[in-house]
């Protein structure tokens, strides 16, 4: 029996059996293009300041921090409503991409 995404939370065994290569899986090649080009975003932009860039003034590390917790915020909005598609919990799922 599944119950509603949108009603529950994973649970731990969930969180720790998830399989990243079976959840992407499950998206349909344009859910992947978009979390993709989402998680390219923030690797690029949220990498920069784990590096001494000492060119950048306090105003310009401020700015990319603050586009990082921007980019973070829309990569969590835009999983969210997916996560039942990506644990597997929702009964109609879209046809899987078969590894090429």
């Amino acid at each position: 029996m599944f119950i509603s995404p949108n009603d529950r939370l994973p649970t731990f065994p969930e969180i720790k059996a998830f399989d990243p290569a079976t959840a992407w899986d499950r998206l349909t090649p344009a859910q992947q293009r978009q979390i993709g080009i989402l998680a390219v975003q923030l690797g690029v932009v949220g990498g920069v300041l784990s590096y001494e860039h000492s060119h950048l003034t306090k105003a310009e590390a401020g700015k990319v921090s603050v586009m990082e917790s921007d980019l973070l915020t829309g990569f969590t909005e835009a999983i969210e409503p997916l996560w039942g598609q990506l644990y597997g919990w929702t009964l109609d799922q879209p046809e899987m991409r078969r590894a090429a």
